[in-house]
């Protein structure tokens, strides 16, 4: 089983996931900002380094105007014991590879520890037989394995600096040594982006996933920055694709509504404590405080996060970010195959 939410419930978590519901829908009726409760899901940065070069990454690409840097063991400790009271989920990524961060383990057993549900996702070339063991001695619950094609012309084309070899020995090393020790845990997700050099191996992606024993697939639409990258990579196939193209301009198929609920239940911490308001904000162009001494409820609360709320709830479209996000959209996962 993916997640058992059950687990995770104390009477404090799901009385604070009632007051986040609770008032999510009171700021849509009056169309201003009221918070009742703590965020119930969290992404956490272990580092903004990644092994690859993607081209819609501005990670893998180097173009990030914020530091590149490795969160502190001590700081993700603080971290996890301001939110566990309320909190129950953690994304332990956010840019780069969270394998990349030696301590990322220690990571995962700490929030583990508290009773918090851990995610992460990879690209798997931090994963082989030297290492799987400790790997799997300090899983997180749930590991997104990305891979974007089924040979090297196919997943080379935009997993720039990496290999389909590598990235398939990888998942193979870690599910079947999984199987060999007996353990349930990570709870593997295999996650493919369709894109125009691999929109034809859907199929060939459902026979993958069955032989090599991943625990889930899903097929999800690709997010794009350009129009030179929306030629180049979106499927010719136009039910694979989340947008629409039209004169040299691409935008959202669904029209953007005047709500987020990610800005409710959820709140992302890069690695060095800047707290921005959801995955979409790559570059922290919108940070909203920083963990210096300062706590995340404050943060949370402040009027720099209430105006935020306030511009998405009147004109969600006057932040560019949010004309290229699919919160509350079905238009993101195409496919889910377990």
């Amino acid at each position: 089983m993916e997640i058992n939410l059950l687990k995770y419930f104390t009477i404090k978590r799901l009385w604070n996931v009632i007051k986040i519901i609770s008032s999510f829908s009171v700021s849509r009726i009056l169309r201003k900002p009221v918070v009742w409760g703590m965020p119930v899901s969290y992404s956490i940065e272990p580092t903004n380094h990644c092994n690859l070069q993607c081209p819609e990454c501005p990670s893998g690409l180097g173009i990030l105007t914020r530091p590149l840097g490795l969160l502190q063991l001590e700081k993700f400790k603080q971290i996890i014991d301001e939110i566990k009271s309320t909190g129950f989920y953690t994304q332990l990524f956010f840019q780069g590879e969270p394998f990349i961060n030696k301590q990322l383990g220690k990571m995962i057993s700490y929030a583990q520890e508290s009773n918090v549900y851990v995610s992460i996702s990879t690209n798997g070339h931090f994963i082989n037989e030297e290492n799987v063991d400790n790997v799997l001695r300090n899983a997180p619950d749930k590991l997104i394995y990305s891979v974007d094609g089924l040979d090297e012309e196919s997943y080379q084309n935009y997993r720039i600096g990496g290999t389909f070899e590598q990235a398939d020995k990888g998942l193979r090393t870690l599910i079947n040594r999984k199987k060999e020790l007996g353990l349930n845990k990570p709870f593997v997700e295999f996650q493919f982006i369709v894109m125009k050099q691999n929109e034809h191996q859907l199929d060939d992606v459902l026979r993958y996933g069955k032989e090599v024993g991943v625990d889930k697939v899903v097929f999800k639409t690709m997010q794009i920055s350009s129009y030179e990258n929306a030629l180049k990579f979106l499927p010719s196939n136009k039910k694979y694709r989340r947008y629409a193209l039209d004169d040299q301009s691409f935008k959202i198929k669904n029209g953007i509504k005047n709500h987020c609920f990610a800005l409710w239940r959820t709140s992302v911490i890069t690695w060095d404590g800047k707290v921005v308001p959801c995955c979409f904000d790559k570059d922290a162009q919108f940070e909203l405080g920083i963990m210096n001494g300062k706590s995340l409820e404050d943060i949370w609360t402040s009027d720099e996060y209430q105006n935020f709320r306030t511009k998405v709830l009147k004109n969600r479209k006057s932040v560019d970010m949010c004309t290229n996000c699919t919160e509350g959209m079905k238009v993101n996962i195409l496919k889910i195959e377990q």
